[in-house]
């Protein structure tokens, strides 16, 4: 009945393909499932992404409001950029930022700045030295990511990333006054995550925005599936694949690779769990707490022992004196 090896191929409308995305019809009545291969050029890709985009915009902002927007030069802030940028009846002020701290960050400052520059945009650098003090780190003398592996050892530094794009965001909107932020999660990360948290006994987080103190976090992409999101600038998209900093989390994995079989599997019912999981987070929104002694909202109570392996981090404990 959902046998993937039986679809049909729809020509993409220009001359060459970009990428190529599954998509499913169900129809009851007749007991067929329809698969269709669609082939899509960058243009149908920005098009599919702008619409969705689009949407959450509408729905969650004002006209007229300020953006904060986490980027990375790499291919989903590239596509985010560019759907808000049609949004012109929106009348936003976009605000990009872009953090370092860790080398393939780093090396997505100049795709970020020629990303910026296209949309005559002001792209924020904040820098590792900033990125440290953000975390109440005054000594600068050892890198944040030596810190971590030190004290995390075999975890992924992009743990502790998501948190330091969080700050940075929240940080940059405080000083020009205004409540909004967003970053490029994607359908497929917004899938991992809540996924995780399920297995873990805990319902999903906001989607597609969640409250966190005085702060509205957004996430437009979170209905756009990954494959597509690449298909809008392919080459910026591989530059980032070839930059990135090799740090591995088997359980992260774990979790991707679920969600990557459902969707070759059985076509759109990875964004109808996503639809589930975002209803699921209206009806029970996660409330965030703010924790004195880290300087930042939490979920929950942060369990003695990693609260001493985060202060020993900051702290620098064991570096040359």
């Amino acid at each position: 009945m959902f046998n993937i090896a039986q679809f049909a191929t729809l020509s993409q409308a220009g001359e060459h393909a970009s990428t190529e995305y599954f998509y499913q019809r169900l129809d009851n009545e007749r007991s067929v499932s329809d698969v269709f291969l669609k082939k899509m050029t960058e243009e149908e890709c920005k098009d599919v992404i702008a619409q969705r985009v689009a949407d959450v915009i509408r729905e969650n902002l004002p006209p007229g409001s300020d953006l904060v927007v986490g980027v990375s030069g790499g291919g989903d802030s590239n596509a985010l950029l560019h759907a808000l940028s049609r949004l012109e009846e929106m009348k936003l002020k976009i605000h990009p930022v872009i953090i370092k701290g860790i080398p393939d960050w780093d090396k997505g400052v100049p795709r970020a700045q020629e990303l910026c520059s296209r949309y005559g945009l002001e792209l924020t650098i904040v820098e590792d030295a900033e990125v440290q003090k953000i975390l109440g780190i005054e000594n600068h003398s050892t890198s944040l990511i030596t810190r971590f592996e030190r004290e995390f050892v075999g975890d992924d530094f992009e743990f502790l990333g998501t948190l330091l794009v969080r700050l940075a965001l929240i940080r940059h909107a405080e000083a020009l006054g205004m409540p909004y932020i967003c970053t490029g999660l994607n359908l497929e990360d917004v899938l991992c995550e809540a996924l995780f948290r399920t297995t873990n006994g805990q319902g999903p987080a906001g989607i597609p925005v969640r409250s966190i103190g005085e702060y509205r976090l957004l996430f437009p992409l979170w209905l756009c599936p990954k494959r597509i999101i690449d298909g809008c600038f392919p080459k910026q998209s591989l530059d980032n694949y070839e930059a990135r900093y090799p740090c591995f989390s088997l359980g992260r994995n774990l979790y991707y690779s679920i969600i990557y079989e459902l969707q070759s599997r059985f076509p759109a019912f990875i964004e109808q769990l996503a639809h589930g999981y975002a209803e699921q987070s209206r009806r029970n929104p996660v409330v965030y707490q703010y924790d004195e002694q880290l300087g930042f909202h939490v979920e929950r109570f942060v369990p003695f022992p990693l609260r001493q392996k985060f202060e020993r981090m900051l702290r620098d404990v064991g570096a040359p004196a």
